[in-house]
């Protein structure tokens, strides 16, 4: 797995890896501990400051099950978090030496998946998509590069900036008014995330944006391949399965970015 050039963030799933974090450091090693809903929060610095931040996070899942329409997990995701890149950069380091190195990063093993944060400028930002990841992949046996990408990049700002707000829209908004539509196929292509460029990144996010806030029949074909993948059905590819309802589908994303 290769970092790509234009991103820090990232996930990490390893099927062989069955390693509890409890494994990794005992917890009293940890200067402060919290949990909030299923999140289990592990910081080397004082966490006061951040409750409300921390607290936010089960929001994210419910509001995520809620738009998906999917059965949430009742797994722990354990969250650890850091006060120096340095500090952060050593553990991963020394627990999981194989990791890509990103500034924040989401793990999954055969048991509860880990996000790894540290307080860096986009902190807040950070830890929504990587909570995100966790989520996701907490709740279906696997998640479409693209499509987990894409819901962590719509999930990353705060809630109120998520249907106006994304630093995504400008630019899709105007590639709409002349034209320009990413083809969802050449998304559902992406395997690696050694594949996940600047644009790819935009693309992910404005299909996600198409798919929750678009027609409803688009919402409802999102709905029903994820129910599909959540009762292990093999759901085949969203995109044929979005042009039997709306043939026309990018003539739909572009009028949806054009009249958003």
């Amino acid at each position: 797995m290769q970092m790509p050039s234009c991103r820090a963030r990232g996930l990490l799933v390893l099927l062989a890896l069955n390693l509890a974090p409890s494994a990794n450091l005992p917890a009293a090693s940890w200067p402060d501990q919290y949990q909030s809903g299923q999140f289990l929060y592990h910081a080397d610095f004082p966490l006061a400051a951040d409750r409300a931040l921390l607290d936010s996070i089960p929001h994210v899942q419910a509001q995520l099950v809620h738009l998906l329409g999917i059965q949430p997990s009742q797994e722990p995701i354990y969250v650890f978090l850091f006060a120096r890149r340095s500090t952060y950069e050593a553990y991963l380091q020394q627990y999981f030496p194989t990791a890509p190195p990103r500034k924040a990063l989401f793990i999954k093993g055969r048991g509860p998946g880990m996000v790894f944060v540290y307080r860096g400028e986009n902190f807040a930002v950070d830890l929504r998509h990587e909570c995100t990841h966790a989520i996701l992949n907490a709740a279906l046996p696997v998640v479409p590069l693209w499509l987990d990408e894409g819901l962590a990049e719509y999930f990353e700002v705060p809630a109120q900036r998520r249907r106006h707000g994304s630093p995504h829209l400008r630019s899709v908004r105007l590639a709409a008014w002349v034209g320009k539509v990413p083809r969802l196929e050449d998304l559902e292509r992406l395997s690696e995330m050694s594949e996940m460029g600047r644009s790819e990144y935009r693309n992910a996010w404005a299909w996600v944006h198409f798919l929750l806030h678009g027609p409803p029949a688009a919402r409802a074909e999102l709905r029903n391949y994820l129910a599909d993948i959540q009762a292990l059905t093999p759901p085949g590819q969203l995109s044929q399965r979005l042009r039997a309802r709306l043939p026309d589908v990018e003539r739909h994303f572009a009028e949806h970015f054009r009249n958003w």
